[in-house]
């Protein structure tokens, strides 16, 4: 092992030659127990390793050469997984790969980080229906009231509960409407006993109790939510985007319907819906588990496709999936995850093409882990990332 420990020793101090780094590739990919060991070396270096050299970085460019001794080159650049227990490593689920870059180049990153961020409207909002608003905090337990006092719902850490039994007096259909900002998700549990999770910058307007709607239930969402609805035969559960409806009975499904976005996408989990035009119902299609209906909101047309659904409810698990997206397509989502806005001063970056994962991650840590792969400065200036090549 000491033959090799003086090559790991060399790797992090950067006086590696190329012929000493073909041979403590070879070594890794060995064995689980090489590897194991390999990875021990580069996290305690960490603790030690001055300021000037950046350990994460150097270990990235590494795997980057095993990675691209092992798979054939493609023209997308992905930010794969070389294995689960790097994420704990190195904080990075999805490791960058750089597949048309030659060994020598080099990722340049820059941050500056001037005061400390600052993001106005940060706050999930209830409105209720008697005209009172309620700034809600993500964490603790408390109890929501209307203007008279009385308990319409209970708050509990991340979620509110809005209770049947004590509205069932109140035969008027009154809707309230929750705001989630960028950055946060929250989870609500309606008076039927549906569950929805809202994501990041979502709106949902709904019923206070659905006691007296009719013969339907009918929510309005702008944004992206995750849908486990209770089942009613009796009343159909349906959700509008203004320009997509879904109806269902009882089921689970997942709606991304952002103002900003081109496409409305819902993804079935669970059951069936039925998704259709809002302005001309004939114009639609019903679901089945596993396959999602994405409408574009130009052409006015469907498509349906089978999918792997786990994608699509990822950012229930605060994991971020890139699967297939442009670089431009890639910081919509980390502003809306982040409470972020980007400046992109390399235009030219908006059409590379990524794929990869990220779990649990701070947002330098995935741009870091992108520039490895199409090499680009930022800089972070409050809540503001400038973005240039």
């Amino acid at each position: 092992m000491s033959k090799y420990q003086l090559l790991i020793d060399k790797f992090i101090d950067r006086s590696i030659s190329p012929e000493e780094r073909e041979i403590l590739e070879k070594w890794i990919l060995e064995s689980d127990i090489n590897m194991s060991y390999f990875k021990n070396q580069i996290k305690a270096s960490r603790r030690n390793m001055s300021l000037d050299f950046d350990t994460d970085l150097a270990y990235h460019r590494f795997l980057e050469n095993l990675n691209s001794k092992q798979k054939i080159s493609s023209p997308l650049r992905p930010i794969w997984k070389y294995a689960a227990v790097l994420a704990f490593v190195i904080g990075i689920g999805f490791l960058a790969k750089r597949q048309l870059l030659p060994n020598t180049s080099q990722t340049s990153i820059k941050v500056v980080k001037n005061g400390t961020k600052t993001s106005l409207g940060n706050n999930i909002v209830l409105k209720m229906s008697d005209g009172t608003t309620r700034v809600l905090n993500s964490e603790g337990d408390t109890t929501i009231t209307d203007a008279i006092g009385n308990i319409v719902a209970n708050k509990e850490e991340n979620s509110l509960t809005f209770d049947e039994a004590k509205e069932v007096s109140d035969r008027t259909l009154r809707y309230n409407e929750v705001f989630i900002p960028h950055g946060q998700t929250f989870r609500l549990k309606l008076s039927d006993g549906t569950l929805v999770w809202l994501n990041a910058g979502s709106k949902l307007r709904f019923p206070q109790s659905f006691v007296n709607s009719d013969n339907k239930r009918i929510v309005y969402l702008e944004g992206e939510a995750y849908f486990d609805v209770a089942k009613n035969k009796k009343k159909p559960f349906i959700v509008n985007t203004q320009e997509v409806d879904v109806k269902v009975l009882g089921t689970k499904f997942n709606i991304s319907s952002y103002d900003t976005d081109d496409e409305i996408v819902t993804t079935l989990i669970e059951g069936s819906v039925n998704v259709f035009e809002t302005r001309t119902p004939e114009n639609g299609m019903n679901l089945t588990p596993s396959f999602q209906a994405n409408y574009n909101k130009f052409g006015n047309e469907f498509k349906k496709a089978k999918v792997d659904t786990g994608i699509f409810t990822a950012w229930m698990q605060n994991r971020l999936v890139i699967d297939h997206l442009k670089f431009s397509e890639i910081l919509v989502k980390l502003e809306r995850k982040y409470s972020v806005k980007f400046v992109n001063n390399s235009e030219s970056l908006d059409n590379e093409i990524y794929n990869g994962e990220f779990l649990d991650e701070d947002i330098e840590s995935v741009l870091k882990t992108i520039s490895l792969s199409t090499p680009f400065s930022y800089e972070v200036n409050q809540n503001i990332i400038t973005i240039t090549k």
